[in-house]
């Protein structure tokens, strides 16, 4: 005989407890099984979505069970934290002739910090008590908007940047940013990466890739360092879920097949993160290296696509992990025709093959003036291709030329220009390597902050330290050493739920609600339990093509999204994208368009609580291209309680 004690979660219904018992000596086996019926004479269940935005208000509707005879009068208490407040009595009184169920309402209203909310409901009657938790992500749906001041302190100057905090409380940050080179904003930049919010191969490597060198060129406290770590292994243990059976990666996980570029850019970052002591999945980097090298030597010339450039950063990549495919770059050094940009790579594969004459021969026949925008099929813009550049020249030992296209490359990273995650990513890299190169030149600053007097010295090339946020913010700063510094403070907010603003350049965008018969209905008042479609239309207004596509639809957190890909309607939606991303509050969708093509995208929805919410606008964007895109304005929603 034995005793097992199980101690339950907060649970109602039935629970089956199996035993299977064995003597094997013997040879004795035997199995029992008996189900148990979990209640008490007092029982509550409260419902609420599973997250909710800063201004919504929200009916709580809570399930009392009366399970026995004595249980007649029952006090039901609602307690809030993380400024969730009960519009409500937060106390009510529900009375019971005989055993029954009965529903009491609570109005909440959401506050507007975020971060995790909790509303505990607590039942008494007599000795007889009952409790329920929920907790629910307080979450604002606009995006972080950053925004910087900066100066330049000669040697021995002091100076002072003032800026006030905006967006809601608790969302500001802010960030100093020392360097000895002209400013690249690394910090800015770093943090559009991490921030973007879409997952695909290319984007995942983005987002770690430069994190890899941040602390060879910057000194940066312990937190940001251990962050670091965490980032990239995560990054890493993510990628190796889009890796397929021939080796290479795709670009959306679970696609059967690999993409080009991205799978030299997945496997570039494999051999760099490895060198920075990173473990990588297992056999992850032999299948890469095998598929790399298949496709290396079966490639062929291809005009109409540029394939030379993929070819050239396959080769580069494989002369990076150690095992260069020689044959494989004479022949395309051979080749006539190829890009300015391939001979620019194919030179920085021979420089780590150990032949640095033949790069030094191919940078000869090359120009550093990468201005075209060539290159789109592989997430191409002039400034990565500048970038792709300076690795070269850094590589080849070309000083003067290196500092020459950093000087360029720095102008375009500090300016307001926008850069997709790819430029952004490889130019931070390349900026890093440059950096390390060229030799540190050091950072010796004093700085005072909100009363707070601190120093940096380093010999590092540039220095990064948060700091800390109030309304109205001042920071004094002195350069100690003997030659220039670039200081650069970088601040951060979301701004309130519906400061949104409507946008459109290259795509219109619209959105309609219909019932599940077709007919045109108003989202603005719905009754709980309406399911109903979401179409949305997008159209491309220019006359030329354009791939990657994110189409982002947040829905409010009264309503709950359907998921049809499983059920009858999955084939109604006609929904043909690259890939689908359903989530808890918003669908995803990514594809291309052709030129003047218009797209309809369908989603179920159901209102599933009554209250009032937020309907944030429709957003769609090609992540490579900053020439489309738009957004509209979003509307407040109600739903209401059935009669």
């Amino acid at each position: 005989t034995r005793v097992h004690d199980i101690k339950l979660p907060n649970y109602v219904g039935s629970v089956r407890t199996m035993v299977v018992a064995a003597n094997a000596d013997l040879s004795a086996y035997g199995m029992a099984e008996k189900t148990t019926l979990v209640r008490s004479p007092l029982m509550l269940l409260a419902s609420l979505p599973r997250k909710v935005t800063p201004g919504e208000k929200v009916t709580l509707p809570v399930t009392l069970f009366a399970m026995e005879n004595h249980v007649k009068n029952v006090t039901l208490q609602v307690k809030t934290n993380n400024g969730i407040k009960v519009l409500s009595k937060p106390v009510q009184s529900v009375a019971f002739a005989k055993p029954d169920e009965k529903v009491a309402y609570f109005d909440l209203e959401v506050g507007s910090l975020t971060g995790l909310g909790k509303v505990t409901v607590i039942a008494t009657s007599g000795k007889e008590k009952a409790s329920y938790d929920v907790e629910l992500d307080i979450v604002n749906p606009n995006p972080v908007t950053q925004s910087y001041k900066e100066l330049v302190l000669e040697p021995g100057k002091s100076g002072a940047v003032n800026w006030n905090a905006f967006g809601v409380a608790g969302s500001n940050a802010a960030r100093l940013e020392v360097s000895s080179f002209p400013s690249i904003d690394f910090n800015r930049r770093l943090d559009y990466l991490v921030q973007y919010p879409h997952g695909c191969l290319e984007q995942v490597t983005s987002s770690a890739f430069p994190q890899l060198y941040l602390t060879d060129v910057a000194d940066v406290d312990n937190a940001r360092r251990q962050k670091i770590q965490t980032n990239v292994t995560a990054a890493i243990q993510k990628l190796a879920q889009y890796q397929v059976p021939s080796g290479g990666f795709a670009y959306w996980q679970g696609q059967p097949e690999p993409d080009d570029w991205g799978s030299s850019y997945v496997g570039h970052f494999f051999v760099e993160a490895e060198k920075k002591g990173y473990a990588l999945p297992l056999n992850s980097k032999k299948q890469w290296l095998s598929y790399q090298q298949k496709t290396a030597r079966q490639w062929r010339y291809d005009k109409r696509y540029h394939n030379d450039f993929a070819q050239a950063y396959r080769l580069y990549t494989l002369a990076l992990a150690g095992v260069p495919d020689i044959s494989s770059m004479n022949r395309l050094r051979e080749t006539q025709g190829i890009s300015n940009e391939s001979k620019l790579r194919l030179a920085a594969a021979y420089a780590l093959a150990g032949q640095k004459s033949t790069g030094q021969m191919l940078l000869s026949q090359s120009t550093l003036d990468v201005n075209s925008p060539y290159g789109y099929y592989y997430f191409g813009s002039p400034e990565r291709n500048r970038a792709m550049a300076l690795e070269t020249l850094v590589l080849l030992g070309q000083k003067q030329k290196a500092y020459n296209v950093a000087v360029q490359l720095a102008k375009a990273m500090s300016s307001n220009e926008w850069m997709s995650t790819q430029t952004t990513a490889y130019s931070l890299y390349a900026m890093s390597k440059f950096a390390k190169a060229n030799g540190e030149k050091g950072v010796d600053v004093s700085f005072a902050a909100q009363g707070k007097q601190e120093t940096i010295k380093t010999a590092k090339t540039f220095a990064s330290r948060t700091l800390s946020v109030s309304s109205s913010n001042s920071l004094s700063v002195t350069n100690n050493r003997k030659g220039t510094l670039y200081v650069k403070v970088i601040y951060s907010g979301i701004l309130p739920v519906g400061r949104e603003q409507a946008e459109q350049r290259g795509l219109v965008t619209s959105i309609t609600y219909k019932d599940r018969a077709g007919k045109a209905i108003n989202p603005a008042s719905l009754t709980q339990g309406t399911e109903f479609v979401a179409e949305v239309t997008v159209s491309n207004t220019k006359g030329e093509n354009v791939d990657n596509v994110a189409l982002t639809q947040i829905i409010p957190s009264g309503w709950e999204i359907v998921n049809t890909r499983f059920t009858e309607f999955g084939d109604n939606t006609g929904n043909t994208v690259d890939y689908t991303d359903i989530r808890d509050d918003r669908a995803n969708y990514y594809f291309p368009m052709k030129a003047k093509e218009t797209k309809k995208f369908r989603l179920l929805l159901n209102a599933s609580y009554p209250g009032t919410y937020y309907l944030p606008g429709t957003q769609c964007e090609a992540m490579y291209d900053n020439s489309f895109y738009a957004r509209t304005k979003g509307q407040w929603v109600n739903v209401v309680k059935e009669k």
